[in-house]
């Protein structure tokens, strides 16, 4: 199971690296693009081009980061009524299917740049391949996938639940607070 935490720390450092420089560079970009525009009458070339690559990559290395953190969109009202024992089968078959899901979308996503390489489409103003773009942003759904698995390996083999690998799940406690008040 060490190997396994090591692996998603490297996963997860990868994935920070990439978020951040790319919500800097995207920021960078634009406000040169403005500053350019209101000084010299010309903007930065491919401004709108940059930025769009950078939020591809924060939209899908940030939904692995997300899924490592627990911090994606989970459903906790029904789930925090829920006795333990039915929030664990719960947890396990979320994650389950949801990396399945990621899984196949993984699959399709590669299969979708082999297509793009034959092609040799390149994009407008920087003439970046299409395909390396594309191969790129499906390493993020193949974290994310790999988080998932991990989710679900941790709650098979631990006691506790676990929404994402990096804590385990602490009930709402207003939640709880109400339901002791009743009694």
């Amino acid at each position: 199971m060490n190997a396994i935490y090591k692996a998603n720390r490297i996963i997860l450092r990868i994935e920070e690296v990439i978020i951040a420089s790319a919500i800097i560079i995207m920021a960078l970009t634009l406000i040169a693009n403005v500053l350019g525009r209101m000084f010299f009458g010309k903007g930065v070339y491919a401004a709108e081009e940059i930025g769009q690559y950078c939020i591809y990559a924060v939209t899908f290395y940030g939904l692995s980061y997300a899924v490592t953190k627990g911090q994606h969109i989970h459903m906790l009202g029904f789930f925090d009524i829920f006795p333990e024992k039915i929030k664990k089968a719960d947890t396990v078959l979320i994650a389950l299917v949801t990396g399945v899901t990621m899984g196949v979308l993984t699959y399709i996503s590669f299969a979708y740049v082999g297509s793009l390489k034959m092609i040799g489409k390149v994009s407008v103003n920087l003439h970046v391949p299409t395909f390396a773009v594309v191969l790129f942003l499906s390493f993020g759904l193949l974290f994310a996938t790999i988080q998932y698995a991990l989710i679900l390996i941790k709650n098979l083999t631990e006691k506790e639940v676990y929404l994402g690998l990096e804590k385990e799940y602490v009930p709402d406690l207003k939640l709880e607070k109400k339901e002791v008040s009743k009694q």
